[in-house]
């Protein structure tokens, strides 16, 4: 085809001159088995044309031979007034009924053209195949115009608008079939395919948000940000609650308890929280995998039960010149737990059995009473200064025990080599205690089998600090020890 304004020729189909943009006017196509149609019908009308017309012939001849021998003693002018018709009216006629009916298929065609959706189709996809994606966007819509439901069409048109970069249409296109199917997954995927090139993850969020229902949204939760789900609503409670919140997608969730407005650099939420007596303002945000941070979500609790009793210590906290036994009484229906390296006790702490030998040197204990509606007391802490008086340190008497062991042939060397077993024997201590007037280093004895696995037997040696003198530890009823010579 070639464009009468500036002469550049270029593929048909085309409505547009791609060198200078002047409208092309464009005699379509007609469809081949129109065209067939056509010829057929023509051919038809010309053969039944040619037969009447031979018809007339002979029935002229045979009429004017009838007529000379009827007529023969007329007069001329009435001979010819008695002739029929001129053959040349016939066809005159003939191709008048033809061009008719030619001019008829034609303006049918054209019709048809004007008002197939289908035809509007094929005609775009050839646009689009050229490249031409202005021309492909004008056919795709003249055929929405005329099959408004061809949701096909919509996303034909999203693709031009994406070939020539206006991504913002191809979205509103998407929308469109959205609107006339909200179902539509290939919709919703298409346009999170186009902001997820654009690396916009929050306008994915946004528009889940805004046009997704709840199995769209479910098909691609990976995308949204929704806030964190509290396990327990707003309100008071009689006892402590354990709140749980969880999230229905990858990512991380933060919170506060102070009011202050939570982010990525707040606490992160791992295990559930232990709300105790008080009031407790919990703020929360989910930070999906990409990125995206839901909106805050808020609760505030009032919790009204009462908290247990603090711990009763038996020792005060001060100065001791010998080990001492720290003993506890326990509140009723409670746990008491503690520390011995300065945090705060909770539920993971060391739980309170036995009395709780001081050594030498400082030492702070921290209690505290949880009760088994998970409430808690307040902290109690102790803090202890041990100086006993002595010869060598604990080390040393570990030595001067194995020696000894040696010596009464209990054990044959310092590694604990047994006499009578196939292992062997070690030491290890424990604490400081004062038994029977004495401050004493106490050592719990281990088995250690052949294949490298250990075993307390039971036995717990002791060696007084100042003397040297070896001793076996016996417990007594309760918390009372007693020591006899070894």
């Amino acid at each position: 085809m070639e464009c009468s304004k500036c002469g550049h020729k270029f593929d048909d189909g085309l409505i547009f001159c791609p060198e200078c943009g002047a409208e092309v006017h464009i005699v379509p196509e007609f469809q081949p088995e129109i065209e067939l149609s056509i010829e057929e019908s023509i051919q038809n009308i010309v053969t039944d044309v040619n037969a009447k017309a031979s018809d007339n012939e002979a029935l002229l001849s045979a009429s004017e031979d009838d007529a000379v021998s009827i007529t023969s003693d007329l007069p001329v002018d009435d001979v010819v007034s008695k002739l029929p018709k001129s053959r040349f009216f016939y066809l005159f006629t003939a191709l008048c009924s033809v061009a008719l009916i030619a001019l008829i298929i034609f303006m049918s065609v054209m019709f048809y053209r004007d008002n197939s959706a289908s035809y509007q189709v094929k005609m775009g996809d050839k646009a689009y195949k050229a490249g031409s994606y202005k021309d492909a966007c004008a056919f795709y819509k003249k055929a929405i115009q005329l099959d408004p439901d061809d949701l096909n069409t919509y996303f034909q048109i999203a693709e031009c608008y994406k070939e020539m970069g206006n991504i913002d249409m191809a979205i509103d296109e998407y929308t469109g079939v959205i609107s006339r199917d909200p179902s539509s997954t290939l919709a919703f995927s298409n346009v999170i395919s186009i902001y997820e090139d654009e690396g916009d993850y929050s306008d994915i969020d946004l528009f889940l948000h805004t046009y997704a229902s709840d199995d769209i949204k479910t098909a691609f939760v990976d995308y949204l940000a929704d806030p964190p789900e509290f396990s327990h609503d707003d309100g008071s409670y009689d006892s402590s609650i354990v709140l749980s919140l969880s999230v229905k997608s990858e990512g991380k969730v933060y919170y506060t308890d102070d009011g202050t407005k939570p982010d990525e650099g707040s606490k992160e939420y791992k295990e559930p929280l232990m709300l105790k007596k008080g009031k407790h303002f919990i703020q929360a945000v989910f930070v999906n995998k990409y990125g995206v941070v839901s909106p805050v979500m808020s609760h505030t609790y009032n919790i009204l039960a009462e908290a247990p009793a603090v711990p009763m210590v038996s020792l005060d906290s001060g100065e001791y010149d010998k080990p001492q036994l720290v003993r506890v009484i326990v509140p009723e229906d409670c746990f008491v737990y503690y520390t011995l390296d300065g945090t705060d006790p909770d539920e993971h702490s060391r739980i309170y059995g036995d009395p709780i030998p001081v050594s030498d040197g400082v030492t702070v204990i921290k209690f505290v009473s949880v009760n088994s509606r998970g409430l808690t007391s307040e902290v109690l802490e102790k803090e202890y200064n041990i100086t006993v008086e002595k010869m060598f340190d604990e080390q040393t008497g570990c030595g001067l025990l194995k020696n000894h062991l040696v010596s009464i042939g209990y054990i044959t060397d310092l590694t604990g080599t047994s006499p009578i077993y196939p292992g062997r024997f070690d030491y290890l201590f424990s604490e400081m205690r004062y038994i029977g007037n004495r401050s004493l280093y106490c050592y719990n004895e281990y088995y250690l089998f052949g294949s490298g696995a250990k075993s307390m037997t039971g036995n717990v040696f002791a060696i007084d600090c100042m003397t040297g003198e070896i001793f076996l530890v016996k417990r007594g009823g309760g918390d009372a020890y007693s020591i006899s010579p070894f």
